[in-house]
């Protein structure tokens, strides 16, 4: 491989559109206010109608009455056994439940203790402890997942929330290459 640098490089693209809409990334109160602001969309990291349930009204008042699209970045499982679907997600969850302040732990319920020691299991790389952690409350708090019915009904949890676009995000499945063929054939 080589290394290259080049002073002054443009590059001459065009795009077809006008404006490039702008998404933001945010989760906390005032990066919320921001996107509504600044934004023509937000990229949230979640997958809990709880989570829009808090997000979405924030980003409405900021937007006012211009067009605004909140898009779910969830941590997605599809597969046509929901036992492999949820096996796939629990370490994703896993280092979701790590990351997360608290309170957005405490919007879910979820039991402090348990994350403490995810987050043990993970800085030792014990990960049988860490993963081993992560509950069913974790699963359904920071993941979708299950049949492709399953996950119909959960995006349209979504939607009622707020949400105008759902990204699949990790895992995707226990078997990529299937999960994506399911993704096409139900959700898409």
């Amino acid at each position: 491989n080589k290394v290259f640098k080049f002073n002054g490089a443009a590059l001459a693209y065009k795009p077809k559109q006008k404006a490039i809409p702008v998404y933001i990334g945010a989760q906390g109160e005032k990066m919320l206010e921001t996107a509504g602001k600044i934004g023509d969309g937000a990229l949230i990291n979640a997958s809990n109608p709880k989570d829009f349930a808090f997000a979405v009204p924030i980003i409405k008042k900021a937007a006012g009455d211009k067009k605004f699209d909140v898009a779910a970045y969830t941590s997605f499982s599809i597969d046509t056994d929901a036992k492999k679907a949820k096996g796939a997600v629990r370490p994703v969850v896993g280092f979701i439940a790590a990351g997360a302040p608290v309170p957005v732990l405490q919007r879910h319920g979820l039991d402090l203790n348990a994350v403490n020691t995810i987050k043990g299991g993970l800085a030792k790389g014990d990960f049988k402890t860490a993963f081993g952690a992560v509950s069913d409350a974790m699963i359904d708090a920071f993941s979708i997942y299950g049949t492709p019915q399953d996950m119909i009904a959960k995006i349209k949890g979504l939607e009622a929330a707020g949400c105008t676009q759902i990204v699949a995000g990790s895992p995707i499945g226990a078997d990529k290459n299937k999960s994506i063929r399911l993704i096409g054939k139900y959700i898409v």
